[in-house]
């Protein structure tokens, strides 16, 4: 297959990439190894600062369709008291069920060519190629330019010799379950724990998600024993006893990620542009990481189509222009959620801090403005 561009990875970032390139009259080989629709570990809260670009697309009004509850008020819960301030404009709770297989279909409709159940196996930067599997088949994918668009971790990090990968003292790893309750929540709940943090907001179908982030060193213990974990952090903090004594498992399993590093990382390797988590990964206490990789997609396709007809400088742009709107945003993040990983300390903070001051400053330090926004629609559509 010789096609203009490779999308490895059909998550948010890959096939929101994928969907407007294709509506540039572009070839597009959308490519993931798993089977849709398919569960991820995600806070699935889908940012107010996202869903310009999903309306250009045209699919913002099927989130209602889907049944995806609008959040319009964010919860801190402390051990003493809680912290509670409203968004500007409301935010959607939304599966990744529902939200990936959504994208993944307005994309093969915008006509970008699916190869889903596919493995890619590998690279190689110099002649622009991927190698596909699936079942024993083998096929090769020529392209102009390769997009990564695998996540927080890949095969391909260490093949490109990425920076983070060597980066071994500040590894996170996330775990998700789907529950129900008696009520349905209205907010997005953030509560601490020593060493990380759990994020809890409704998603369709009256399920509420529970997502949480803890540091390596928690887990020496457990290893990936995730009810045993849940039930030490149960016994530390009274307040989670509560959450989870007021919830019902909705799926059997815990869900549970790769390691997670939360840096910039390089927009370009080798090459081929990065696009969402593969570009960088930002704390999912700050509610962002589906809207920016949905707004890394649109960043990133006028430099790709630039790139395809022959600017060659159009990487280096899109490497500025990705550091620009972004690495500040992942930094403060960073900043937050060392407060958020220490109950203690966030109860005097928030004993310190008037709400709506506090909350504008967080969503102003880890979201795009408006305007920024309102520039990357217009450059990308």
């Amino acid at each position: 297959m010789n096609v203009d561009v490779a999308v490895i990875g059909a998550g948010p970032a890959g096939s929101t990439l994928a969907a407007l390139l294709a509506r540039r009259g572009m070839s597009v080989c959308l490519i993931d190894r798993e089977e849709f629709p398919r569960d991820k570990v995600c806070g699935e809260f889908l940012s107010y600062d996202a869903l310009p670009i999903l309306e250009r697309l045209g699919v913002a009004d099927q989130l209602d369709a889907l049944g995806a509850p609008r959040i319009e008020r964010c919860r801190v819960v402390g051990r003493t008291r809680d912290y509670e301030f409203g968004f500007p404009q409301a935010a959607r709770g939304i599966s990744r069920f529902a939200l990936d297989e959504l994208l993944l279909r307005h994309a093969v409709a915008s006509g970008a060519l699916p190869r889903i159940g596919w493995t890619a196996v590998d690279i190689d930067p110099a002649s622009r190629t991927v190698t596909i599997e699936r079942n024993g088949e083998r096929d090769v994918v020529e392209a102009r330019v390769i997009a990564g668009a695998w996540g927080r971790w890949g095969r391909f990090d260490a093949q490109l010799n990425r920076t983070f990968v060597r980066d071994r003292a500040h590894r996170s790893f996330g775990f998700k379950r789907h529950y129900r309750a008696e009520t349905v929540m209205e907010t997005i709940d953030l509560y601490s724990f020593r060493g990380g943090y759990l994020g809890v907001s409704p998603v369709e179908g009256g399920i509420t998600n529970i997502c949480g982030l803890a540091h390596a060193s928690r887990l020496a213990k457990h290893r990936g024993r995730w009810e045993g974990f849940v039930e030490m952090i149960r016994g530390e903090e009274s307040r989670l006893e509560s959450l989870y004594a007021a919830h019902v498992p909705a799926q059997e399993n815990f869900l549970s990620s790769e390691p997670v590093i939360f840096r910039a990382r390089s927009p370009v390797e080798q090459g081929i542009v990065m696009i969402g988590d593969a570009s960088g990964v930002i704390d999912p206490l700050t509610g962002n990481g589906m809207a920016m990789a949905i707004q890394s997609a649109a960043l990133a396709a006028p430099h790709i189509a630039a790139i395809v007809n022959g600017k060659v400088e159009a990487a280096r742009e899109y490497s500025e222009a990705h550091k620009s709107f972004f690495d500040g945003r992942i930094a403060w993040s960073r900043r937050i959620a060392l407060l958020l990983s220490r109950p203690a300390l966030l109860d005097a903070v928030l004993r310190t801090f008037h709400p709506r001051a506090a909350g504008e400053f967080l969503l102003r330090a880890t979201r795009a403005g408006d305007g920024d926004v309102a520039h990357i629609v217009r450059e990308a559509f």
